[in-house]
């Protein structure tokens, strides 16, 4: 649980939303794990819906749905083209909710900043927050 990078320990939130700002999931994790790690671990249904939006940290998630979709990511020897920009704006404008309700999430003072209560009531208490916020 002890970040030897980030020298605190570390805990991670997920959620999943859909395109009425209804939170569908939430999972959390007490040790330092990956964001599509996390995803993968918890193994959402997804299959049925029409697109998947998220942030880059989730590369790599098209394999396992074809209808998601990720930031386009530019490397020094191949920078982004002009219609690889407006995708990623795009994408930003209409992912732009999602960070609404972590917003939301992060207005509560103890999810904010560094988290001292006890890691094995966490879970409990994040989804007990992403319910008020929902």
């Amino acid at each position: 649980m002890y970040s030897g990078k980030k020298k605190c320990h570390t805990a991670k939130v997920q959620c999943i939303i859909n395109h009425h700002k209804v939170i569908l999931q939430v999972d959390t994790s007490i040790i330092q794990m990956h964001d599509f790690k996390l995803f993968k671990r918890t193994n959402p249904n997804l299959t049925n819906a029409k697109f998947i939006l998220a942030d880059s940290g989730y590369q790599g998630i098209q394999h396992l749905y074809k209808q998601a979709f990720t930031p386009l990511k530019q490397t020094k020897k191949y920078p982004l083209v002009q219609e690889a920009k407006d995708y990623n704006a795009l994408l930003s404008k209409t992912r732009v909710r999602v960070e609404h309700i972590f917003a939301k999430f992060k207005a509560f003072k103890m999810f904010s900043t560094t988290y001292r209560k006890s890691l094995t009531r966490f879970e409990l208490r994040v989804k007990l927050v992403f319910g008020w916020i929902g």
